[in-house]
């Protein structure tokens, strides 16, 4: 008959040597995880770190992939009282809602490339004009003046107006401003598809969630659109609608042109003096641009005919 203390004893040698096996045993290594940061990416260096599709017909962004600190871009808390609040992540979710806002502009794919940092800047006017304007949408609402810096740039073509616009698109993003970008001809066009449908005019809300208007080609690609007696009558309704908006201190706006004053008066606005006022009152003084042809060499068109 065994004893119970022999029994224990042989438990006891057995425990001992699963201890001792267990001290020994390799201890797994945990795999390490890696971490990721996108704060780095602003306006002047999406292309430096390959975040641009260069086969997109228009200038689109890459995207961001979680950061593996956050839950899908929030990161969760639990105060005191037992109540879960969620942020959003600064690491991964930030950065992608910038560039998802630079990729709904629909830039051309010219803008690749483009910021501030490299701009050639025309004119020490129009330097101390932007940077005034930069100044004022980095500046806290409650801090700013009433009424915004805004620009009216006009000069021949590809001296750089619409590259600028480019520029300050991605910074105003990057500054998580709401930003819009259009030309003349794509609002019209907006408009009148309008007409036979049973959609609300596209003016009525607009600007609505626009903190930034940058207006490229005001009266047409060369100053060159259809003036038509509509054309004109629609064009003082737009100037009114950001008037109005830019009045309320809501709005800053950055408008390109290749008509001159004279053009823009006589044709454009069909010598409509009260539309004119408006854009005194928002411009202030128009800026001439009279630098070379950046889309060339030398700015020769004589081989299409342009003498």
């Amino acid at each position: 008959m065994k004893s119970l203390a022999s029994e224990v004893e042989k438990i006891t040698r057995h425990l001992e040597e699963f201890k001792r096996l267990r001290a020994n045993r390799p201890k797994s290594e945990k795999p390490k995880v890696t971490y990721q940061d996108f704060r780095h990416l602003n306006h002047d260096n999406l292309e430096d770190h390959e975040m641009i599709h260069q086969s997109a017909a228009y200038f689109k962004t890459k995207q961001i992939p979680y950061c593996g600190r956050c839950g899908e871009g929030f990161i969760y808390s639990v105060c005191e009282l037992g109540n879960r609040t969620a942020t959003i992540c600064k690491y991964c979710e930030r950065p992608r809602r910038r560039l998802k806002k630079l990729n709904n502009l629909q830039l051309p794919y010219d803008a690749i490339g483009m910021h501030l940092g490299r701009y050639e800047f025309d004119s020490q006017e129009q330097f101390d004009k932007v940077k005034t304007l930069v100044t004022w949408l980095n500046t806290p609402k409650d801090q700013r003046d009433d009424v915004s810096p805004s620009l009216y740039l006009w000069g021949a073509p590809g001296n750089g107006k619409t590259s600028l616009l480019y520029a300050l698109a991605k910074q105003a993003v990057f500054s998580d401003h709401r930003v819009m970008f259009t030309t003349h001809t794509q609002l019209i066009d907006l408009i009148k598809r309008t007409f036979k449908g049973k959609d609300d005019n596209p003016l009525d809300q607009w600007l609505a969630k626009t903190d930034l208007l940058l207006f490229d080609e005001f009266g047409g690609i060369g100053g060159g659109a259809n003036m038509t007696d509509w054309f004109k009558s629609t064009t003082i309704d737009i100037i009114q609608r950001i008037y109005e908006r830019w009045a309320a201190g809501k709005l800053s706006i950055v408008m390109t042109t290749n008509l001159t004053p004279d053009e823009l008066f006589n044709r454009a606005l069909n010598r409509n003096k009260a539309g004119a006022s408006r854009l005194q009152a928002i411009f202030k003084k128009p800026i001439y641009m009279q630098g070379r042809d950046r889309r060339g060499d030398n700015g020769d068109l004589s081989a299409w005919g342009v003498k």
